[in-house]
């Protein structure tokens, strides 16, 4: 308890020191009765006595309502206080009179920055959102203070994922990827936002967005941020080239033309041309030996494929590795199934033949 008193006095003291640094540099009122007030604040603020000088620069404010250095002085004293959402209206008004006020525009992303933080940190994720969003929609932000803009932005996307708003996500995170060099700059959250998209894009069932992002991440440089991901970006990449396959091979079985031999071999002729599957189910499990699923759809893929001989071990190791899954009834009973569909196989062969 000490330690917080002792904190929360040496962010007052920062904070007055600041105001009153901002009150003697900012333009003077028009009015007299003004000024009086601000130089009775002046004396309060010295004093420490928060509560007056507010109350002071609240009459400030009536006497003189477009005075914009009032409101961020209002503001500076209420974040003091912690009073943060008055804090922001006045940041703001201040900023609405006076566009250029760059000390207002300062402590204003300064307030917002280290309210997103709060917020993230209470897993307050929607109030996050909105003050990143206020920093995002600022003006020329990307110019003026291209630090809060980059990590605000990436925030942004991270949360917009969270919230399951994908394509509010994408437009994040490539507006993060557009900043220049950002490569050089932050390689490693560049890496990422490329993952992050390629997770988006998958999430909204387009692959063909979404493959490229996770390639260029799985191609590009890893280090202990980028690394942990990458078995989920084999995967993806593997799984959307999966999904487009199951499309392909549910219009050749609905089909009414063409007998049974001829739908499983152009299913197999499908399967095999898939040249994104195996290789990165493969890789998937290699990084990730736990990942079950990925050995669920390896085993499909060589099943589709007709080769039944890697199907079953991949559907042994599935059941091996996972003897407590909740699907431990169907990897056996589809085990089963790879048999009689490699036995039916040789059966209309062998009639096809004799024909």
């Amino acid at each position: 308890m000490k330690r917080k008193m002792i904190i929360m006095a040496l962010c007052l003291g920062m904070g007055l020191a600041l105001t009153l640094g901002a009150v003697e540099k900012l333009s003077k009122p028009q009015s007299k009765d003004a000024l009086k007030k601000m130089e009775k604040a002046d004396k309060a603020l010295k004093n420490k006595d928060i509560d007056a000088a507010l109350a002071l620069y609240n009459e400030v404010i009536l006497l003189e309502p477009d005075y914009a250095p009032a409101y961020f002085t209002s503001a500076q004293l209420l974040r003091v206080k912690e009073v943060y959402d008055l804090a922001l209206a006045n940041y703001e008004k201040a900023l609405a009179i006076s566009p250029d006020f760059t000390l207002a525009l300062n402590e204003y992303i300064r307030t917002l920055m280290i309210l997103s933080r709060k917020a993230s940190e209470l897993n307050d994720l929607q109030k996050a959102g909105i003050y990143y969003e206020k920093i995002l929609n600022i003006k020329n932000i990307e110019a003026t203070h291209p630090q809060e803009f980059q990590h605000a932005v990436y925030q942004m996307g991270s949360l917009a994922y969270t919230q399951q708003d994908f394509n509010k996500s994408i437009a994040a995170f490539q507006r993060f990827l557009a900043i220049p060099e950002i490569e050089k700059k932050a390689l490693s959250h560049s890496a990422l936002a490329n993952y992050m998209l390629g997770i988006n894009y998958s999430r909204l069932a387009q692959p063909d967005k979404a493959n490229p992002y996770l390639e260029k991440f799985i191609s590009g440089p890893q280090d202990e941020m980028t690394t942990p991901w990458l078995p989920l970006s084999y995967y993806l990449l593997a799984n959307n080239n999966y999904l487009a396959l199951d499309k392909q091979i549910q219009l050749i079985r609905v089909e009414k033309t063409g007998d049974a031999l001829s739908k499983f071999n152009r299913i197999a002729d499908a399967a095999k041309a898939s040249t994104g599957i195996q290789p990165n189910f493969a890789r998937a499990i290699e990084l990730k030996p736990d990942f079950e699923d990925a050995y669920v759809l390896l085993g499909n893929y060589y099943f589709f494929c007709q080769d039944f001989d890697n199907a079953l071990k991949a559907y042994n190791d599935l059941i091996a590795k996972f003897p407590a899954s909740p699907e431990i009834a169907t990897y056996k009973s589809f085990l089963q199934s790879i048999d009689k569909q490699r036995e039916a196989m040789k059966t209309l062969k062998a009639k096809k033949k004799t024909k």
